[in-house]
């Protein structure tokens, strides 16, 4: 947030405090992340907002900032293929909170898609994690019981919740980890054909 906040003038802990906020706009699919933003430095004031053309937000801009800022983990991704690729039995969710338009942006720059069987994003959920109702349709929408899921997340209140549902959970702190204990921690849950 601090090049957003630069650029349109806006108090940088006051916009990133509006934008966690209201996260759940956007991550829903309620309203576009551009809309919600827009709305955001209005309300924080920005200088530009009173442009009489309408164009003062740069959304291109935004969606490059954006990818700029979007990682791809090559060594965690070769992991996830070759654990997938080794137990065909399990079914691979993507379970994110995300933007449908930066979710599809991102996409198109790393191809997180493919990885997947089930896209349950939040905006194509409409629910937000860690809420109980987006955890239920995403189960759903997969035909899986809680406790036969594994819940991968980087943070703490979604793996709480997943495991007050039942499912078992892997928390990935840093990258790392993921990379580091994929394998062993479906090795532990799912027992290979051959035991």
């Amino acid at each position: 947030m601090p090049d957003v906040a630069r650029r349109y003038g806006v108090d940088e802990s006051r916009l990133l405090g509006a934008v966690l906020s209201s996260a759940h706009a956007y991550e829903s699919g309620a309203c576009h992340a551009h809309e919600v933003l827009r709305g955001l430095l209005e309300e924080a004031g920005s200088p530009f907002a009173d442009a009489s053309d309408g164009e003062w937000f740069d959304g291109q801009w935004v969606d490059r900032l954006y990818a700029t800022h979007v990682r791809c983990y090559s060594s965690n991704v070769v992991e996830l293929t070759e654990v997938a690729r080794a137990r065909p039995e399990l079914t691979l969710v993507l379970a994110n909170n995300e933007a449908e338009h930066w979710d599809h942006l991102k996409d198109q720059c790393h191809g997180h898609y493919r990885l997947f069987d089930h896209l349950c994003s939040s905006w194509r959920v409409g629910q937000v994690k860690p809420s109980a109702e987006y955890f239920a349709e995403t189960l759903d929408r997969c035909g899986v019981d809680p406790r036969e899921a594994l819940m991968i997340d980087d943070r703490t209140t979604v793996i709480a919740v997943a495991r007050d549902l039942g499912m078992r959970t892997l928390h990935v702190s840093s990258p790392e980890v993921l990379r580091n204990h994929l394998r062993e921690t479906v090795e532990n849950l799912v027992p290979s054909a051959s035991s």
